[in-house]
């Protein structure tokens, strides 16, 4: 395995696994609907890892790797825009952007997006490599 290689699938793992405490620190596993983000997560660390590492089931590694980083995107926009429109973010777009920016999931979908970036990045680290 080449340097390049090894150093965007420790990034990858490093996501996952940096991804995986997040969400168990703040979806507790203590009622179904917080078992989803955690074990989507676990998925994420474990098996997306795994297919990485091999040419042949890299592909399906991009895939699932696809799939969860843009269902995560999705689901935290979603998220954030219903706050927002609910009121239930303190700080509202219009009276300090950044701050209503903070104040939303945005920065946890910019690592889900850093996640898809750097699997894509490994995937074609894949095709390359002889």
């Amino acid at each position: 395995m080449t340097t390049q290689r090894s150093t965007l699938w420790v990034a990858l793992v490093s996501l996952a696994l940096g991804a995986t405490l997040l969400h168990y620190r703040i979806h507790p596993p203590d009622e179904l609907t917080a078992l989803w983000p955690n074990l989507f997560s676990l998925i994420d660390l474990v098996l997306v890892s795994a297919w990485f590492r091999f040419r042949s089931t890299a592909l399906l590694g991009l895939l699932l790797n696809s799939f969860l980083a843009f269902l995560g995107i999705i689901m935290m926009a979603d998220y954030s825009l219903s706050a927002t429109l609910a009121g239930q973010v303190k700080v509202m777009p219009g009276v300090n952007f950044f701050g209503w920016l903070l104040a939303t999931t945005f920065p946890y979908i910019m690592i889900a997006l850093a996640d898809f970036m750097v699997g894509l990045a490994l995937y074609r680290a894949v095709l390359t490599e002889k």
